[in-house]
């Protein structure tokens, strides 16, 4: 275990890790896993208490948000 982490995180953490690498091998892309990781993340919400949930969801949009600037910099840049 972790200093910060329980037995399952380190677990999931390891299998997450070759689920990765082993759908990136098979379709020479991440965007299978990253489909399949929505779904399951989608399905793991109701376990959460509804807070844990927003927090999630707040996190996300925040992460969204920061991608979403990144590309119109990107853009900004190509285009000057």
């Amino acid at each position: 275990m972790g200093l910060f982490t329980s037995e399952n995180q380190d677990t999931m953490k390891i299998v997450l890790r070759a689920f990765g690498e082993a759908s990136h091998k098979n379709y020479g892309s991440h965007s299978f896993e990253a489909g399949y990781l929505e779904s399951m993340v989608v399905e793991m919400l109701p376990y959460m208490p509804k807070r844990m949930q927003k927090v999630f969801i707040e996190d996300m949009v925040r992460a969204t948000k920061k991608q979403e600037q990144q590309v119109i910099e990107k853009m900004n840049k190509e285009a000057a």
